[in-house]
């Protein structure tokens, strides 16, 4: 299994940031501001699967979002059980990020810990009244939105230990 990456000396700078939260159905998308603070929800989109280690023909959009949002760096979640083990839909979004990083070529793609995303999405959207039945493209969304967020937290943490 692949490791989960970390903010670090590779860091791209300034810009915006681009969350992933891959699913079988539907992949939410979440994006930064250009100061890398806040996440915010952008869109679902519908998950066709792919052949093997191919993604589906939803790819092309997402690249497309990369591209029209001017990203330096995409952040995918990586889903683990709470024991660390590989599963499925671990292997399904380490081929996506590997797929992501051969068509973006110099914007960085990084793997991240997803554990209880969808979880803590779920909670939050039930504590403000969105069903869950109602809100499953909201869910995904504000999945990616807690993956992105959890990034541009450790991202700031580490600049503010390496500035002082």
């Amino acid at each position: 299994m692949t490791t989960p990456d970390r903010p670090g000396d590779d860091d791209p700078g300034r810009g915006r940031r681009l969350g992933l939260d891959v699913g079988t159905v539907r992949i939410g998308v979440a994006l930064s501001d250009p100061d890398g603070i806040l996440a915010t929800p952008l869109e679902t989109v519908a998950a066709e699967k792919g052949s093997g280690r191919r993604p589906g023909s939803e790819f092309p959009r997402i690249i497309e979002l990369v591209e029209e949002n001017f990203v330096v760096e995409v952040v995918v979640g990586l889903p683990v059980t709470l024991r660390s083990r590989t599963t499925e839909s671990t292997v399904r979004a380490e081929n996506y990020a590997a797929a992501l990083r051969d068509a973006l070529g110099t914007v960085p793609v990084r793997l991240v810990d997803e554990r209880m995303s969808t979880v803590a999405a779920t909670g939050a959207m039930r504590a403000s009244g969105v069903s869950e039945r109602k809100g499953r493209s909201r869910i995904d969304q504000a999945a990616a939105v807690h993956i992105l967020q959890g990034w541009l937290d450790a991202r700031s943490a580490r600049n503010r230990v390496s500035d002082q």
